[in-house]
């Protein structure tokens, strides 16, 4: 008969998150690459619209309609979903630029700006063109941008999140307080300090997103440090022991 050998519960949660990491450094590379084209299509597209609107439809612009959302689904997609593929929360504050700006809405204003304007424009001068482009990009990053905001509610909601004071931030409860404690005693108890996966296995019944957020608060209260990067599976964390009044 075979042996099987059991591999740590603890074993297996690092193995998972550092697959995850690896798959979220991919699609960010993904990110990197298709960024380019998002910026050069929507400046194209958009300086054209414009041009056919203030033109009086003199000047056509080209309808890549397809080809614009395409580039920026693709975009938005490579970032969410990359996220969803780390078992640990994430910082919204890491996001690259271009994310954020669409996270906040940027191009759905971008657009629906001059949408608005040529259609508040028309009450007094009918002849003024609505470029067919312009309805469909700006219904379509509309979506886009509802589809992205409900899976990152509930990303955060099953993953958590860390810094959210500009994000979706959660209120603390004393349930979290508590935690908070617990998690500061068991690293405190180990001298050789504790990993997020050590951690979670020493206190089962705790929810991922609760242990981080209580990680998040003992760092920034100084209360342990940090040693190897963040959310990588080395990163150990180790209790900071203040000197007691008398030492001082």
């Amino acid at each position: 008969m075979e042996s099987r050998t059991r591999v740590p519960e603890t074993t297996c949660r690092t193995l998972g998150e550092g697959v995850g990491l690896e798959r979220m450094n991919a699609a960010r590379s993904a990110q990197s690459v298709v960024a380019p084209f998002a910026i050069c299509l929507t400046i194209f597209l958009w300086a054209g619209t414009c041009a056919e609107i203030l033109s009086r439809g003199t000047y056509h612009s080209l309808d890549l309609t397809k080809l614009y959302l395409l580039v920026m689904s693709a975009y938005a997609g490579a970032a969410e979903i990359s996220k969803w593929l780390v078992n640990a929360p994430t910082d919204p504050t890491q996001d690259p630029r271009l994310e954020r700006m669409h996270r906040g809405g940027f191009f759905v204003w971008l657009w629906f700006i001059p949408l608005l304007a040529t259609y508040s424009w028309r009450f007094f001068d009918p002849s003024i063109p609505v470029p067919a482009a312009l309805e469909k990009i700006t219904s379509g990053l509309v979506t886009l941008f509802f589809l992205k905001a409900a899976s990152r509610k509930l990303r955060h909601k099953e993953h958590g999140v860390i810094n959210a004071s500009g994000a979706e931030a959660l209120e603390e409860s004393d349930q979290d307080r508590d935690i908070t404690e617990i998690v500061y005693e068991h690293i405190a108890a180990a001298p050789q300090g504790m990993s997020a996966a050590e951690i979670r296995a020493a206190i089962p019944k705790t929810g991922r997103s609760q242990v981080f957020r209580a990680l998040e608060k003992l760092l920034l209260a100084r209360r342990i440090r940090r040693s190897g990067r963040p959310h990588r599976p080395d990163a150990r964390y180790h209790a900071v022991i203040l000197p007691s009044p008398k030492e001082l």
